[in-house]
């Protein structure tokens, strides 16, 4: 395990970032872009500013994949839903019309 008497500051790694080759540094920049990117897209969701979707959009990222950051991060969703009830009342015209609709063409058939 390594042991930090300090904190690490921008100043301290600045030197040290300037030895890296320059296709490193680029790489280096692009990462830290898009993980503050996805930091701000992800505080933003959590602020109810933004949907999830948008969020996901924010951060260049796929939905699936703006879910898996949140996961990896501890960050619980949360999906109101209505209960089985309410879902089943709603449903249940649709029932009615869809068996309506099947019995019409049973008696067309005979």
């Amino acid at each position: 395990m390594i042991q930090i008497s300090e904190p690490i500051t921008l100043k301290k790694l600045s030197p040290l970032i300037q030895k890296l080759p320059k296709v490193e540094r680029e790489r280096l920049r692009e990462s830290l872009e898009k993980e503050s990117q996805l930091d701000a897209a992800i505080l933003l969701y959590q602020e109810d500013q933004v949907t999830l979707g948008r969020a996901a959009e924010l951060a260049g990222i796929h939905r699936f994949e703006f879910e898996e950051a949140l996961a990896a991060k501890g960050i619980v969703r949360i999906v109101e839903v209505d209960s089985a009830e309410e879902l089943e009342a709603r449903i249940a015209p649709i029932k009615r019309l869809h068996k309506s609709k099947s019995g019409q063409r049973r008696s067309q058939e005979l």
